[in-house]
């Protein structure tokens, strides 16, 4: 199955470059609602968020296609990734704001705890460091839920080879966050 959907995409891509638009509509139709979904879930249910980063998202998508290699990975996961960038830099962008902000403008009664925000932050400028090999094989663990196995098969990489990775991404993981949280 996997490699069926790999050899559709290679052929989509291929017709993309092309100048095909029935072969965009096919990714589109395909990855639109799965690709919003995971915008709203990055934004934590920030609606008019979510849809600018998405649509930003396929934007960035429709100019660089000929970085998308279907033998490293799926539309819909290359689609995550551009994602996962946009939100960063909108992470880092609201960071840069939020300094220019005074200090005294938080008042004790407002709902967000800024620990919890410079938190999110640290994981957000942590993945940011890592390099996307390592995100993707974090984000199929922990946020997809797949099992070491399953993102071997996924990937047609051995099981052993996934947990290496996964081990050493983690460990850059703590090494990024561990940096980010001292300063």
């Amino acid at each position: 199955m996997i490699d069926e959907i790999r050899n559709e995409e290679r052929v989509l891509r291929r017709a993309v470059l092309r100048g095909d638009e029935a072969a965009w509509r096919v990714f589109f139709e395909r990855y639109f609602d799965v690709i919003y979904a995971y915008a709203l879930h990055k934004c934590r249910g920030d609606q008019p968020l979510a849809e600018d980063i998405a649509q930003e998202a396929w934007a960035v998508a429709v100019r660089r296609i000929r970085a998308f290699d279907p033998d490293r990975g799926r539309f819909g996961t290359w689609m995550r990734g551009i994602v996962d960038k946009l939100y960063i830099g909108y992470v880092r962008r609201e960071a840069r704001r939020a300094k220019l902000v005074d200090e005294h403008s938080f008042r004790p009664d407002d709902t967000t705890q800024p620990e919890a925000h410079a938190e999110g932050e640290h994981v957000a400028l942590a993945y940011a460091e890592l390099p996307p090999r390592y995100t993707a094989v974090i984000r199929a663990k922990y946020e997809s839920q797949l099992s070491v196995n399953e993102i071997a098969e996924a990937w047609g990489e051995s099981p052993k080879a996934v947990e290496s990775l996964l081990s050493r991404a983690r460990r850059a993981f703590r090494e990024a966050y561990g940096r980010l949280a001292e300063n």
